[in-house]
């Protein structure tokens, strides 16, 4: 009877053990960059304009709760900082990607010192080192922006591009789409494909035709265009984008991580841009409803959708209306923004390029506008028209045409803006577990790190590990032996170390180490600051002097 009853109990247990195995294969975090909350009112507006029978956003039904999106020593974020966060579980300063802070003397959370400016493992990495993922990426900026690059790039400067790019490209990605050929240089196009990636550059029929991974596929020299821009024959939208990486990536059977960044709509909110605001966050939502079709019918997948930081705080609302505003009509708030029919940065580089007097006939043509005399003399002084007749010293103080453009148009709208910067409300946060084990409530940036970890079944301690084993001081690693850093180009530099018979070099920004001219793959990424003068490369790298000579 004993032995049935502890049989059982065991059965019990085992059972119980089973049913809490994490369910979760996949992950896909998707971040429209600078979308202040008030955005989904203004796009779901405009939707409803557009088509009555579309009233609600693909996101409307899966919003959880809120997001504090501080950084370590600010309320107000930076798009650097506050995705870091997301990625690492450690918030960081203004313009560090996957770093750790240095501590100042007005912090909001603890900072430890001595470990100012230490590169700091990210859920991606995470998920390639330790769990064998496939991992992605997508997005309309160019690929070392600051959102993309916290995903698998380390740095304290978010503008050392070139230092970035070599990062991503040697950080092993199964897939990467979105904007910035002219970053993605010729070494870098030649080590991809070595490694067998198919790369296409401006190529939208070659990444459709794509049938498996690793795959790299870019477009325009920079960021692409703004989806009121993009022409749909040679460009793909973030949707088509989101739903060929999911393809490519589930095919894993390990599972996959895809970070999928609707980037602009935080440059559009950066310059009060109104309808590109709205139009791209749409743009990004379509993407969302690709992914969430996905999860709901793949089982395995958990989405997170969530905005690294608000910008601009656009309402419905303006101070330029002090009364009335409440009684105008959908149409009447709606019409005069859908009348655009380009972002106001295309705006500025056309009236950059004429004199003064064709500007009438570019506001008819785009945005259905009657210029006034008093607008012209009003624009002409922006800071970088050169055709002013304007002194430019008087100038030189001004806003540039593009801001002062959203300025004339959007002050004949009730659309409103705070500011051209960044905001530091909470962030919406949205999301589908295949479990119901969704997030409630309002929650840290770091909390949601430590969700997304926890549901990818890694440990508490996983990324603390992985970024003491990947990112260990140079001075450490070969204390006891004799080196030499040495400069070999811009954002470049070479470790030397020598033992005997044996030299073991690293060049920053890859991934590989060469022992007596024979290289080896790492698996992680080796980095060199300048700022503290640290190479940061795996704990153990100095088993390689060990090796014998081949």
């Amino acid at each position: 009877m004993k032995k049935v009853v502890l049989c059982n109990i065991l059965l019990f247990m085992v059972l119980a053990l089973f049913s809490q195995t994490n369910s979760v294969k996949n992950v896909i975090l998707m971040i429209p960059d600078g979308t202040s909350t008030s955005v989904l009112s203004a796009a779901r507006w405009y939707q409803i304009y557009q088509n009555p029978t579309q009233d609600n956003l693909n996101i409307d039904a899966f919003v959880t709760g809120l997001i504090r999106t501080n950084s370590s020593d600010a309320p107000i974020g930076d798009s650097a900082p506050t995705t870091s966060c997301y990625m690492t579980g450690y918030p960081s300063q203004t313009g560090f990607v996957s770093t750790y802070p240095v501590k100042t003397d007005h912090d909001l959370v603890p900072v430890d010192a001595t470990r100012a400016y230490q590169p700091l493992a990210t859920v991606l990495e995470a998920c390639k080192q330790l769990r064998d993922k496939a991992t992605g990426l997508v997005f309309t900026c160019h690929f070392p922006h600051a959102t993309p690059a916290d995903c698998s790039a380390h740095s304290y400067n978010r503008n050392l591009y070139s230092m970035i790019a070599k990062q991503m490209a040697y950080n092993n990605l199964d897939v990467v789409i979105g904007g910035g050929i002219s970053y993605l240089k010729e070494p870098e196009q030649n080590y991809l494909k070595e490694k067998g990636y198919s790369l296409f550059l401006d190529d939208y029929k070659g990444m459709k035709n794509c049938s498996k991974s690793p795959m790299w596929a870019l477009y325009n020299k920079e960021s692409m265009n703004y989806d009121i821009e993009r022409d749909p024959n040679t460009t793909p939208s973030i949707a088509e984008m989101t739903e060929k990486a999911i393809d490519l990536l589930s095919a894993d059977p390990e599972g996959f991580f895809l970070m999928v960044e609707g980037s602009k709509v935080d440059w559009a909110a950066h310059d009060n841009d109104g309808l590109a605001v709205i139009t791209d966050f749409l743009a990004f939502d379509k993407a969302c409803k690709v992914a969430l079709d996905f999860a709901k019918k793949d089982g395995h997948t958990l989405v997170v959708i969530v905005p690294d930081h608000g910008t601009s705080a656009m309402t419905i609302g303006s101070t330029a209306f002090s009364s009335g505003y409440d009684k105008l009509s959908l149409q009447q708030i709606m019409g005069p923004i859908a009348k655009s029919k380009i972002s106001t940065e295309t705006m500025a580089v056309k009236m950059k390029a004429v004199e003064t007097k064709e500007w009438p006939a570019l506001f008819k043509e785009y945005f259905d506008i009657d210029l006034q005399d008093a607008e012209i003399e009003y624009l002409q002084s922006a800071s970088d028209y050169d055709k002013s007749p304007l002194p430019k010293e008087e100038r030189k103080h001004n806003l540039g045409l593009t801001k002062m453009l959203a300025k004339a148009i959007y002050g004949r709208t009730i659309l409103g803006f705070t500011t051209f910067g960044h905001t530091g409300e909470n962030v919406f946060l949205a999301m589908y577990h295949p479990d119901g084990k969704e997030l409630t409530g309002v929650h840290t940036n770091i909390e949601l790190n430590h969700y997304m970890c926890q549901q990818l079944g890694l440990a508490a301690d996983d990324l603390d590990n992985m970024t003491a084993e990947n990112f260990a001081d140079h001075r450490q690693v070969f204390a006891e032996y004799k080196y030499q850093i040495d400069s070999i180009g811009t954002d470049n530099y070479r470790l030397t170390v020598k033992n005997k018979k044996t030299t073991l070099t690293v060049e920053s920004n890859t991934n590989y180490v060469t022992v007596n001219k024979i290289k080896y793959d790492l698996g992680s990424l080796v980095l060199y600051f300048p700022i503290n003068q640290t190479f940061y490369v795996p704990k153990n790298l100095d088993m390689y002097l060990n090796l014998k000579n081949k």
